[in-house]
């Protein structure tokens, strides 16, 4: 039997994430939509054949600017509420994707669902998290992994991960990279080397005004203590103040960070920047981002940093090093010898900066937001096909048996 899709098919997309903070998993959310709108908009692909459409709690919202895919805030609940008890339903006559670990646990009864699960922190930290929260995902990730037609994670370390600890997802998980700040930013950066190379240099004019960059969620698993401490090392040989710019969220316990009175005064804490304006700034500026994470499913930090001719120090563990390649310092998170010891070697060595900024470029190039809304669409799509024929065939052995 030919099958007859349902034209144009249509793609809901869970935009509770609009109305959060935006940490990675927000930053991603957004990102693929201004990705997929650049794509509808340059015919890659084609309206007639697919739309999308974002679904989101009534309440305060922060959208980017879209032209081909509409908006819409829908039902009366708040929160988990309305994931699983409103979105399903509004969702019902098309494929729902939802970009941020949860999926509706009435989805698989209504209609085809997509879920990107970014990592499994909430059991493999917990300590980074409040108990309501690690009960609310220890029930809602592991439905999701079990319901959703496919799983989409953000790196092949994170999609081995979640395969080991839930097997049944093997055949149903892609691992598609999080994008990078765009050629042109790369291209403008790469021109200003040697601006940058003047300012950063150990024999600048301006020695106070050199830092260490530490990004991220002020949790444990993100290691801002072991960043504190070994710049205390560091700053026993060389003056290099460290600014974090991160703070903590509802969900997550906070790092119950320690900070030594006589180091004090080489901690600056820049709270949550607001603006990817002002974090570019904060990376082109500074001597390199400390990135001494115990354990991360992807690391846009360090793929943004390294876009802006910031170079990197991370830990050794598979998911950065998949990410970052050649192109970063890697460091013993458990050893704050070890990360000082790398970061000394960012501040005093010019060759070496030098060295990993241009294998930074390089990297931060293979990596798009294009690129990931291409991969991302193409599982949509087939999901669809795929539920289409399942239909297509029940519906022919349905004719054949009232025929016989």
């Amino acid at each position: 039997m030919k099958v007859e899709l349902n034209l144009p098919a249509r793609i809901y997309i869970n935009g509770r994430f609009l109305q959060q903070p935006v940490t990675g998993v927000q930053r991603y959310g957004r990102e693929l939509l201004k990705a997929w709108d650049e794509l509808f908009a340059t015919g890659r692909i084609d309206h007639r054949s697919v739309e999308f459409h974002v679904l989101a709690p009534r309440g305060p919202i922060a959208a980017p600017s879209l032209r081909h895919i509409p908006l819409r805030q829908v039902g009366h609940l708040r929160g988990h509420l309305w994931d699983q008890l409103e979105l399903p339903f509004q969702a019902r006559d098309g494929l729902l994707f939802s970009p941020g670990n949860v999926h509706p646990l009435l989805s698989p009864l209504l209609g085809p669902g997509v879920v990107t699960v970014h990592d499994l922190a909430y059991r493999l930290s917990p300590d980074a998290y409040t108990t309501a929260f690690r009960l609310t995902y220890g029930v809602l990730v592991p439905a999701a992994l079990r319901n959703a037609d496919a799983i989409i994670t953000v790196s092949e370390s994170e999609k081995r991960n979640i395969a080991t600890r839930f097997p049944m997802v093997k055949d149903r998980i892609y691992a598609v990279h999080h994008g990078a700040p765009g050629a042109e930013l790369v291209a403008r950066v790469e021109l200003n080397t040697q601006s940058l190379r003047s300012r950063k240099s150990t024999n600048s004019s301006n020695p106070s005004d050199r830092f260490a960059l530490w990004v991220g969620t002020l949790t444990k698993r993100k290691n801002p203590q072991g960043a504190i401490d070994a710049i205390a090392l560091v700053n026993k040989e060389i003056k290099l103040p460290l600014v974090i710019a991160g703070t903590t969220y509802r969900g997550f316990n906070d790092a119950g960070l320690t900070v030594a009175h006589e180091s004090g005064g080489i901690i600056r804490f820049a709270d949550r920047v607001d603006t990817f304006a002002e974090l570019a700034r904060l990376y082109s500026s500074a001597v390199c981002l400390l990135f001494p994470s115990f354990y991360e499913g992807f690391g846009l930090p360090a793929l943004e940093a390294m876009a802006h001719g910031c170079p990197v120090v991370a830990s050794g563990i598979p998911a950065l090093r998949e990410v970052c390649g050649d192109a970063a310092l890697y460091c013993d998170p458990d050893d704050t010898r070890d990360i000082a010891k790398k970061i000394q070697l960012l501040a005093e060595d010019q060759q070496v900066r030098e060295r990993l900024r241009r294998s930074g470029f390089a990297r931060v190039k293979e990596f798009s937001w294009e690129k990931c809304a291409r991969q991302t669409f193409a599982i949509l799509s087939r999901v669809i096909a795929r539920r289409a024929n399942s239909c297509a065939r029940a519906h022919g052995e349905r004719d054949t048996a009232i025929s016989g």
